[in-house]
This record gives structure tokens, C-alpha cells and sequence, in this order.
């Protein structure tokens, strides 16, 4: 199997409100383009989404759906995920 370097990968977990427990709301992909610029890809989870509770992570940058969002700015990690 072939290691693939320039791809980094993760569980997004959150803490719903009135919850103290964290659920996993979606994964997070860090790539490099041929020019070694940072993209970042985010997709919401199918069971968080169809959760009664879910809420979006970033109301402007990250609406919940079933779309993947992309992110080229701040080294492709989304501001939410500070």
C-alpha cells in the first residue's frame, strides 16, 4: 500500500448545546495542490445531519448539508476549527 503524503485526515467532533458529550459531526480532508497550497475539505456526517439537534459548525462558512465546502484560505483549516 502506497502512503499518501500530501493528504491529511480527521473526525470533527462537537458538542451539542444542553449536551455534554461530543458526537462526531463530520470529517475534515487536508490536501496539497501541485503548487503545495493547503485545501481544505469539509463534509457534514449523513447521521449528524439527519440528527433533530444538529447545528451547523459555522453559519457563514460551513452550512449544514450534504454539499462538501471547500477552503483554500488560512492554510485550508476553516476559522471554526481553531
Amino acid at each position: 500500500m502506497i502512503s499518501d503524503e500530501s493528504k491529511s485526515e480527521c473526525f470533527v467532533y462537537i458538542t451539542l448545546p444542553r449536551e455534554t458529550t461530543s458526537v462526531i459531526s463530520g470529517r475534515f480532508v487536508l490536501t496539497k495542490d501541485r503548487r503545495g497550497n493547503s485545501i481544505g475539505q469539509f463534509v457534514y456526517g449523513k447521521s449528524y445531519t439527519s440528527r433533530i439537534d444538529a447545528v451547523e459548525i459555522d453559519p457563514i462558512d460551513l452550512k449544514l448539508g450534504a454539499a462538501t465546502h471547500q477552503n483554500a484560505r488560512l492554510n485550508g483549516v476553516f476559522s471554526s476549527m481553531f
